[in-house]
């Protein structure tokens, strides 16, 4: 039976972390084993007494990592686990007591090295069709979406809900730490280097689950750098440009550079202060520079010039 090892790179959650754990303790397949990589800069010592005493009965493995850095994080969590499978998570989640197992039953069919599972959010809607740009292997992976319905093969994943056979995932480098705290682009940073080397990922419906997001969770995750503040984050940006100049073709950068363009101050937000457009654009050039830097040193994988995980 495949030994299903769960990651979940989490950073100033509270309770919510503890019920994902929960939940993730409670499958009807018990996980191989379970780890949280923790980044947090406060925590609640209600919580931390909670995840002290899973650690020490060995329900869990809670690791602290000094720099929030999800990519680092996942990295981390892949070289600490021994599951034959790997599946990252996120720290705000609801799933069913079989979903280990669904993660067991999709690996065994032959050929599959990576799943990438269904996420629903909001009232749980899925949706039947993709537009027909879809099946496109260049820009494909920019209109598949996280609740469709129907399983299908390409380069698309979510890291939320991702399985990755560990031998595999530690073949390619795992994530690229270059990507900075909650990071922008570098899941799908991993799914055009994972598709490059001659590999596919399955999207499976089947292993699904449901993401409590912003919306419902105000603490802590990969929004906590922008949810009080009108400026996207600076790691926002610096993600956009070093994804862009590692994978962009030319059929995908217009996509791509629309996608930033919107993000640096062109949308409904922006649109209504527009003297504020200008300064969202120049905080978008200014991390040009550190992307194209980023981009002729290399990137740092796993085995390439990564940081210590000794912390």
């Amino acid at each position: 039976m495949t030994r299903v090892s769960l990651i979940i790179p989490t950073f100033n959650r509270g309770v919510v972390l503890v019920k994902t754990i929960q939940m993730l303790l409670a499958q009807k397949t018990r996980a191989h084993d379970i780890v949280v990589v923790d980044q947090s800069t406060e925590i609640s010592p209600e919580v931390s007494s909670q995840l002290q005493q899973w650690h020490a009965e060995k329900m869990i493995r809670w690791i602290q990592q000094k720099e929030p850095n999800a990519s680092k994080a996942r990295n981390r969590g892949a070289l600490e686990s021994s599951g034959d499978v790997i599946v990252f998570l996120d720290d705000d989640i609801e799933v069913a007591a079989d979903f280990v197992t669904s993660y067991q039953r999709a690996f065994e069919e032959p050929g599959v090295l990576a799943v990438s599972g269904q996420v629903l959010e909001g009232n749980r809607e899925t949706v039947a069709t993709l537009d027909s740009r879809a099946s496109d292997p260049d820009i494909g992976w920019m209109f598949c979406r996280r609740n469709y319905d129907k399983p299908l093969i390409g380069n698309f994943v979510m890291a939320g809900n991702m399985g990755v056979r560990r031998s595999e995932f530690l073949a390619i480098g795992g994530m690229d730490e270059r990507f900075m705290r909650g990071a922008f682009r570098e899941e799908s940073d991993f799914g055009l280097r994972w598709w490059k080397s001659g590999r596919v990922i399955h999207y499976r419906p089947d292993v699904s689950l449901y993401h409590l997001g912003a919306a419902v969770v105000m603490d802590g995750g990969a929004r906590h750098w922008t949810r009080e503040t009108h400026w996207m984050g600076w790691h926002h940006y610096f993600g956009s440009w070093y994804f862009l100049l590692n994978h962009a073709t030319w059929k995908s950068l217009p996509y791509l550079l629309a996608v930033d363009l919107r993000s640096a101050g062109f949308n409904k937000r922006t649109l209504k202060k527009p003297w504020m457009i200008p300064v969202h654009v120049c905080r978008w050039l200014s991390a040009f520079p550190y992307a194209f830097w980023c981009r002729c040193t290399g990137a740092r994988l796993i085995g390439k010039g990564h940081g210590s995980y000794s912390e």
